[in-house]
């Protein structure tokens, strides 16, 4: 235990960490360098898909940098307030143009990755003992990442990342599950990505349009009791354990708690590696309850997080009590309306 403190500190957290946060979220810029002038695209990029670990970038029309403007590109992950330390970056390779009305996108495989959440020497224990774990027992569900792909995955999630439940279809043959592989694209436009082998990237792409929902953080659990939804053709509503109201512009069913209700018709999609990978238009959006919503980053962006704060141990366990609560429930079936139900977990949030 004393060797473990010393390696690890108070950093041995979840590296998928939930909590909320309001949105948009105010902790992070995210910054393009190495594209002619340095661009804020905090709310213009999504992760694609976890291998070959692919970013997009949106870009107003005409407003894409070209080939020549493309000198070692980059993305800096920066606090945004106080002294706006880079806290992760992500060297950035170019391997596809998309275009739609009035955007553009370029789609970034990664080239190197740095993380400055957690002093070098923690880094390096982490990354030694993530190593080893994965040695012992795989558990990214299948895909097949190198640990370069691993390495700016984490430094990805320091961005918070909004966990949804997605809802396509009807009530008559419908389902709903959580996402949180996704992003705003900028004029308009979203990125979202669910795995290639599952059912439910085959159900939204037959189906063109979906409804996004936000959680509050007090119902963040029904994202882990929705999870197995991802492998299911349809589901019974009755059986969810909300209620549920009609969205205004496509008629989906979303939950009535829902702060926010997004619905986007779907653009584009292609298969990239491990994921399905979509760029919709967002059609219609409201927000209709203020306050914190289910978010996740990456652990080692909590630990820097927690550091800056005053209540040391007592913050930490706070923190980790909520993140265990969010999480409760995992991996049992939904047996009965209104009992807690199953979700496959997301610890890996590379899964979604």
């Amino acid at each position: 235990m004393a060797i473990k403190k010393i390696a690890f500190g108070n950093t041995l957290l979840p590296q998928e960490f939930t909590l909320g946060l309001e949105e948009p979220q105010t902790e992070i810029a995210v910054w393009l360098h190495g594209a002619g002038a340095p661009r804020d695209v905090t709310r213009r990029h999504s992760m694609v898909c976890a291998s070959p670990l692919t970013i997009c970038v949106g870009f107003d029309e005409g407003q894409r940098p070209n080939e020549k403007d493309l000198v070692r590109p980059s993305l800096l992950f920066c606090e945004r307030a106080g002294q706006k330390r880079v806290l992760g970056e992500i060297g950035l390779k170019s391997q596809m143009i998309v275009t739609e009305a009035e955007s553009e996108f370029i789609l970034f495989e990664a080239r190197n990755s740095k993380n400055y959440c957690l002093p070098r020497a923690r880094l390096c224990a982490h990354y030694l003992l993530h190593a080893y774990r994965q040695w012992r027992r795989d558990n990214t569900k299948g895909i097949k990442m190198t640990f370069l792909e691993r390495r700016a995955g984490m430094v990805i999630f320091i961005c918070p990342h909004p966990i949804m439940l997605v809802s396509v279809g009807s009530r008559a043959d419908g389902n709903i599950f959580p996402m949180n592989i996704l992003g705003n694209l900028g004029n308009g436009y979203m990125g979202f990505a669910l795995r290639g082998e599952r059912l439910a990237g085959g159900l939204v792409e037959r189906a063109g349009r979906i409804a996004l929902s936000s959680l509050p953080v007090s119902q963040g659990a029904l994202a882990y009791q929705l999870a197995n939804n991802h492998t299911k053709k349809s589901i019974d509503w009755s059986q969810l354990p909300f209620a549920t109201k009609m969205s205004p512009a496509f008629s989906i069913p979303v939950p009535e708690f829902a702060p926010r209700v997004m619905e986007v018709e779907i653009k584009s999609v292609r298969a990239i590696g491990s994921h399905r990978f979509f760029i919709a238009r967002i059609i219609w959006e409201d927000k209709f309850f203020d306050g914190l919503e289910f978010c996740s980053i990456h652990g080692f962006y909590q630990s820097w997080r927690l550091g800056k704060l005053k209540g040391g141990d007592e913050e930490l366990q706070t923190s980790l009590a909520g993140d265990a609560f969010n999480k409760r429930g995992r991996n049992r079936s939904l047996a009965v309306s209104h009992a807690p139900i199953e979700m496959v977990p997301l610890d890996d949030k590379l899964n979604r």
